[in-house]
């Protein structure tokens, strides 16, 4: 199962140890910004990597990389990557400074092979190599974005709280909650009922203790989306999760 793979992979890396500022979609998406000193130019064909981001450019650095732009359309209501063009084979810079994109679109991402120290992995649609930069470079490109990592969150968050209710799996905490946040971080709120919602920022979750488990986030325009499982019973209003295991929502070009 992918989706409880994915969860045991967050586990294994960041998970025990979530910085106090990430929020759950930061684990699983690596989107950065000018607030990480990321910084697009020239509409999307630059991507500069300024002192705060040394460390990131780090993992890039003198790399061959799979670096490209999505386009974004609207799909009866659903953002959707509509293309994506990239160059397969640059040659990223070992100074940190410009990286070029070659292309413009509405997100742009910076892509290299898997390795062994990897902790963990965003797959690339093919899953032959893993996303390290993914910047947004139009405000449909980062509603997007947006839209991708909370339909993440919701997928990632059933299993989390399987995992925090099975006595079996190991983990810290002596509240659901607590085993919950220790898989995810604190950006994690209890629900009194299925049909609440949780703070902007918060990914929420509810259980009836058995089998019973809602997810709920809000969209950065306040769209409320959800996953619900009830008296086995499976509703969303989040058409990437018509299938939980629907591995394009967890993935990227």
């Amino acid at each position: 199962m992918k989706l409880r793979a994915l969860c045991l992979t967050l586990l294994a890396s960041a998970c025990f140890a979530p910085a106090a500022n990430a929020s759950v979609g930061d684990l699983l998406m690596p989107v950065y910004d000018a607030a990480d000193d990321v910084h697009v130019r020239s509409g999307g064909d630059l991507v500069r990597f300024g002192p705060k981001a040394a460390k990131l450019y780090k993992t890039i650095a003198g790399k061959t990389a799979y670096v490209g732009c999505g386009e974004v359309g609207d799909d009866d209501g659903r953002l959707r990557s509509m293309g994506f063009m990239a160059n397969p084979s640059s040659k990223i810079p070992k100074r940190r400074g410009t990286v070029r994109m070659w292309t413009q679109g509405d997100y742009c991402t910076i892509a290299t092979k898997q390795e062994k120290r990897d902790r963990r992995c965003f797959p690339t649609e093919d899953r032959k190599r893993c996303v390290r930069v993914i910047v947004a470079v139009t405000d449909r490109g980062r509603a997007f974005l947006d839209q991708r990592a909370r339909t993440m969150e919701l997928g990632v968050m059933t299993v989390a709280v399987s995992l925090a209710g099975d006595p079996s799996f190991k983990l810290p905490g002596d509240t659901l909650l607590e085993r919950v946040q220790a898989q995810l971080g604190p950006d994690v709120v209890e629900l009194a009922t299925p049909d609440d919602t949780p703070p902007a920022g918060k990914v929420g979750y509810w259980t009836d203790g058995k089998a019973g488990i809602a997810a709920v986030v809000l969209l950065a325009d306040g769209t409320r989306r959800f996953v619900r499982i009830q008296d086995g019973v499976y509703s969303t209003n989040d058409m990437a999760l018509n299938g939980l295991d629907n591995d394009d929502a967890y993935t990227l070009d």
